[in-house]
């Protein structure tokens, strides 16, 4: 069943390689700033209603369970798109990575997962990719960017938050992913409504007409594509230990590394590319200490 999950959380995953490029289209639309992402939230939550009425009894309940599962990954899912707003998309997507090394933390102190050598490996590999990418400039050009900004933050909170969310959920493996997704929406929403009110400098609402203009990628893509690859990752992160669950997700770094360079002319220096493998190399690494304990456990 792990290998089930792990190839389709893989597959789901490259879909949120491309999660920034529709967001660029509804500000394009009109629908700017921090609206574009209370759009992406809005719309699926209005999707996902017929289901919570359907689902009422089970998200009653589980209602504790769900509030905090819900309030972690929800703000996770806010914060990765708000930081398309602030920082470049390979920054956005490379810094949320950093997720298995939390998710990691987060599963030794909570769910007593076995600790190595290895592990702690993963995890100082990771911080100093970390390092590199937060406090090294970056140039492109005859633009040089502030090494570290608001959106780095955000979206390096995107990935504690998520990371926070994945151990929540593998702690509560009976509850139905079905009902995950919209605690995840819900929280996600007003989260981002937050945003709105706090670092937008106007909160005046887009025209109607923007908005329809912006539905067919509303609904094509964050309804129809997105939606039901969150609900894969929500069940895979029951099923599947939260490190792994982290490093089969970077089937996205993969897709964002090539769709931001030729659909939106993004670039890394070098230091952001060695970052960027330090990154990547402290997952792998994670996921082979999680097989040396998964091994050792069986053979005792």
């Amino acid at each position: 069943m792990q290998l089930r999950y792990s190839i389709l959380v893989f597959i789901a995953a490259a879909f949120w390689g491309l999660y920034w490029w529709p967001l660029r289209a509804i500000e394009a639309i009109g629908i700017t700033g921090q609206w574009s992402v209370v759009a992406v939230y809005l719309i699926p939550l209005l999707a996902l209603v017929p289901l919570t009425i359907v689902k009422r009894k089970t998200i009653y309940q589980n209602r504790h369970a769900l509030l905090f599962i819900g309030a972690a990954a929800g703000a996770g899912l806010s914060c990765y798109a708000t930081a398309f707003l602030y920082t470049t998309v390979v920054r956005t997507v490379l810094l949320f990575y950093m997720m298995p090394v939390w998710a990691t933390l987060m599963a030794i102190v909570f769910l007593k997962e076995p600790n190595s050598m290895r592990r702690w490996l993963a995890m100082l590999t990771g911080f100093c990719g970390l390092a590199l990418m937060l406090f090294t400039g970056s140039e492109s050009g005859a633009e040089t960017r502030v090494p570290f900004n608001i959106g780095d933050f955000i979206a390096l909170l995107s990935g504690i938050f998520w990371g926070m969310g994945t151990v929540l959920m593998r702690r509560s493996p009976t509850i139905e992913a079905m009902t995950i997704v919209p605690a995840q929406y819900l929280f996600a929403f007003l989260i981002s409504v937050f945003f709105l009110l706090t670092l937008s400098p106007a909160i005046t609402p887009p025209p109607a007409d923007a908005w329809l203009k912006a539905m067919p990628y509303l609904i094509g893509f964050y309804v129809c594509i997105i939606l039901p690859t969150l609900y894969i990752c929500a069940r895979s992160s029951q099923v599947i230990s939260p490190g792994r669950v982290g490093i089969l997700m970077m089937s996205e770094v993969l897709v964002a590394g090539i769709s931001a360079p030729l659909l939106a002319g993004e670039s890394l220096s070098v230091t952001e590319i060695i970052a960027a493998l330090l990154i990547i190399l402290a997952g792998v690494i994670e996921v082979l200490s999680v097989d040396d304990s998964s091994a050792d456990t069986s053979t005792a």
